[in-house]
């Protein structure tokens, strides 16, 4: 039986040596080269497109089963570019055999020698590719099917368990034993056309080399490439593949080269973003930790530097059909203002006083269009749809950061969101000696963006505030802003139409910057009285108070406030009226008190007004309204005050004099009355006495 056994043995090892002669018998005769055709052939009707193998062919079996070719193209879809779609000078690949026939993979590193793809999108919006992807993918399918087994037949016989696991398993245990060679891409070109938009893209050269790759190792991947002739991209990646649980798994440290961002913007053939700094947008760098498996990408760590900025953070998406985005992020100083655009040449209209009007800032007239009127035209035409489905859960923290002019510290940001409403859920921030914080939510449901926002200032210094924010600080003074509100709309015009909302401003020892109202009063007051105008004080046009309190209420594109209230040392102040935010117009009316029980030599002209209640008008444009004070109607609202009480006083008086003609009357009266009193005792007496002699 052994030696049976053993003549078997030596008959098949007889019949593997034959077979291995024969087939390098037929490797050194047969040559390839005469089957150029008939591969082009089966090429073509695969995928439609001619095949041109222009160079030598050359093959081996082994150890290795492998095929060389030298320069070979693949034509261009109809209506596309007239040269090939795809071409390469030179093409190397090789799978050792024994491994190969243990079930085993192990190739040699794949070579491509300048290949050169071509990509265009006509003006239809369709792809060069897609045609031959529906091919390929068409063919798959039929191959696929062909090998499915009779739908009444088990696929892996009833009754034997573990067949199906070893048939499902088969891939997956021949990948985790390969051993692939990688990958050396050499001088390669891409080139990109969209013929709708005249974008046109070329990165030559692009360099890849990808280490030895084996399930659970490391392995090294480089990209080096020139876009567009001026920019170069290096990216690094250090990482592994492993199976788990079936399914790929792959994590990588990754290191990106200094780039220039406006630099590759260019290069690509997209105009670069013009920004208040020239150098920002200039350099990014960055470095991290990825694990990608097919359902869920995670950054495990994620160090990136944009122009001095520092950020550090992790972040993670799940489930791509609705994704869920988790992040967090720490960010030590951002100054976004450096990525605005620049500010566009201001043209303003100086306004003049005349007589009792002036205006009560500068800028707006008809010099140029307005910031505001430029900000309403800004469309909100961001897609809705993604939003709609999105998950968010993030945390940003930011150390120092600057945006529309303002400095914050400490900023704080809790991001959520579900069901297309996302948003700030918490915002916290310090500034100007005091603190913000509010909520800002995106509402993504309709057909228009829609927004809804709680903003609070407390404990504020205005005047920094505002010289940051607006570039003038026409308020002082330390206090709190409360505003709250929502609306939606395509662009921020309608948006501005749409918000329904509400504010409440309070502001301790401060001053309004801009309009002088005691001296305006002063100036109106000596004019009617025919006296020469006080000289203005010697410091900048300002109002002084101690407190100011209003309350808004905003809807329709316009802001209004019915309780506005001011008080200072020389006078109080109501108000009421509303500023049209689409019109951009401003009607309010002030109705001003100069303070009772003034100085005489400090205040001679406040002192004479001293209860009477001046109106002031601030009507016209909102960014340089005019201030009107009518002061005839306050003097004669004043005189008409005065001859009332005069007639009270007369009345008063005449009462008076009633009362004591009364007075006196009556004690005449109670005098007449004694003395008659008197007499009639006297007459008494006298007729007792006459009656008493007659009977004597």
């Amino acid at each position: 039986m052994l030696r049976l056994l053993k003549w078997l043995a030596l008959a098949v090892l007889a019949l593997v040596v034959v077979a291995i002669a024969a087939v390098a018998v037929a490797v050194t005769v047969i040559d390839p080269n005469d089957y150029r055709d008939e591969i082009a052939t089966a090429v073509e009707r695969q995928t439609g497109r001619e095949l041109r193998i222009e160079g030598e062919i050359g093959w081996s079996f082994f150890p290795w089963v492998g095929v060389e070719a030298g320069r070979t193209t693949l034509a261009d879809a109809e209506g596309f570019y007239d040269e090939p779609f795809l071409e390469i000078d030179g093409l190397e690949v090789a799978i050792k055999l024994w491994p190969l026939l243990r079930g085993r993979l192990e190739t040699r590193p794949l070579v491509l020698e300048r290949p050169v793809v071509r990509l265009m999108r006509n003006a239809e919006g369709r792809g060069n590719w897609e045609e031959l992807a529906e091919r390929l993918a068409g063919a798959e399918g039929a191959s696929g099917e062909a090998d499915q087994p009779e739908a009444s037949e088990p696929a892996t016989g009833e009754g034997e368990e573990g067949d199906g696991d070893d048939t499902a398993e088969g891939p997956n245990r021949l990948l985790s034993s390969a051993v692939i060679g990688g990958v050396r891409l050499e001088d390669g070109v891409l080139q990109w056309r969209d013929e709708a938009s005249g974008q046109a893209i070329t990165v030559d050269p692009l360099n890849l080399r990808l280490d030895t790759l084996r399930l659970g190792e490391p392995a090294t991947l480089r990209v080096d490439a020139l876009i567009g002739g001026e920019e170069r991209l290096e990216l690094t990646a250090d990482g592994r593949v492993e199976l788990r649980e079936g399914e790929p798994w792959v994590a990588a440290d990754w290191q990106l080269a200094p780039l220039n961002p406006k630099g590759l913007l260019a290069a690509l053939g997209q105009p670069a973003p013009e920004t208040a700094d020239p150098a920002a947008l200039t350099r990014v760098a960055g470095e991290g930790r990825v694990v990608a498996t097919p359902q869920r990408l995670e950054l495990e760590r994620l160090d990136l530097a944009l122009d001095g900025t520092e950020l550090q953070g992790e972040a993670a998406v799940d489930d791509w059909d609705g994704p869920a985005v988790r992040f967090a992020a720490e960010v030590d100083t951002l100054d976004v203002d450096r990525y605005l655009p620049p500010p566009a040449e201001e043209n303003g209209a100086e306004g003049e006083a005349d007589g009792g009007s002036a205006p009560a800032g500068e800028g707006g007239g008809d010099g140029g269009e307005s910031p505001l009127t430029a900000l309403k035209a800004v469309e909100l035409d961001f897609p809705l749809e993604p939003l709609r489905s999105l998950q968010l859960d993030g945390r940003l923290a930011i150390g120092e950061l600057r945006a529309s002019g303002l400095r914050l510290e400490s900023v704080g940001a809790q991001l959520s969101g579900a069901d297309g409403r996302l948003g700030a859920e918490s915002l916290e921030a310090e500034l100007y000696q005091g603190a913000y914080s509010g909520s800002l939510w995106l509402d993504a449901r309709g057909a228009e963006p829609a927004v809804e926002l709680e903003q609070t200032l407390r404990e504020v210094a205005f005047a920094p505030l505002l010289e940051d924010l607006a570039g003038r600080d026409w308020l002082h003074g330390t206090g709190r802003f409360h505003l709250e509100g929502a609306g939606g709309g395509a662009d921020v015009g309608a948006l501005i139409e749409d918000f329904d909302g509400a504010g409440e401003l309070a502001v301790e020892e401060g001053a309004v910057l801009g309009l002088n109202i005691p001296q305006r009063v002063r100036e109106a007051a000596a004019r009617v009285r025919g006296e020469e105008p006080p000289a203005p004080p010697d410091e900048s046009a300002r109002t002084d108070f101690s407190s100011l309190t209003a309350t808004l209420d905003i809807g329709g594109g316009a802001v209004r406030n019915d309780d506005l209230r001011m008080a200072s040392p020389v006078l109080r102040a109501a108000g009421q009226g509303q500023a049209d935010l689409l019109a951009e117009t401003v009607d309010y009316r002030l109705q001003v008190t100069p303070a009772e029980g003034l100085g005489k030599s400090e205040e001679p002209l406040l002192r004479r007004l001293g209860g009477t209640e001046v109106p002031v008008a601030i009507t016209g444009s909102l960014l340089a309204p005019e201030v009107g004070i009518n002061l005839r109607e306050a003097l004669d609202a004043e005189a008409r005050e005065r001859l009332g009480a005069l007639e009270e006083e007369l009345e008063e008086e005449a009462g008076q004099a009633r009362d004591q003609a009364e007075r006196e009357l009556e004690e005449e009266r109670e005098e007449l009355e004694k003395e008659l009193e008197g007499e009639r005792d006297e007459l008494k007496d006298k007729a007792r006495q006459e009656l008493k002699g007659l009977f004597e």
